[in-house]
């Protein structure tokens, strides 16, 4: 004669077994060991840390007595490397009434601080650093 079932063998038979659940997690928590994993692989072979990065700061500006621009930034660079820069000036439609590309030469330390002077063609309300790259040698 066999023994009625048990509430929880009641249970487990209808709703199914504990062991699935065990499955679930392995599989969940190699998925997210993959994830994770790719994600480091993902940052350290992407270029985040690259160090040959160029970055520059704008200071400020200061209007000339011809009506031209005295424009002082900041450039961060590896040292030894030849950077060029291209600062523009605005006007208050933020319409480019400036234009000019500084090529700065090698230099011993990683950041230093330029002025360049910038002719415009109609008086400027703003100076900015619009980008900085390494030249080519």
């Amino acid at each position: 004669m066999s023994e009625p079932p048990t509430r929880a063998q009641t249970l487990e038979d209808r709703y199914g077994s504990g062991r699935r659940n065990r499955f679930d997690k392995r599989f969940a928590w190699s998925a997210a060991t993959v994830l994770v994993a790719a994600g480091i692989g993902f940052v350290l072979f992407s270029g985040w840390q690259n160090t040959n990065q160029v970055s520059a700061q704008d200071i400020g500006f200061t209007e000339q007595d011809d009506g031209s621009l005295a424009v002082k930034f900041e450039v961060s660079a590896p040292a030894h490397t030849p950077v060029a820069c291209a600062v523009e000036a605005l006007n208050t439609s933020k319409a480019t009434v400036g234009w000019k590309v500084v090529e700065l030469p090698d230099a011993e330390v990683r950041t230093h601080t330029v002025t360049a002077n910038l002719i415009t063609t109609t008086p400027a309300t703003a100076a900015t650093v619009r980008t900085c790259w390494v030249v080519e040698k």
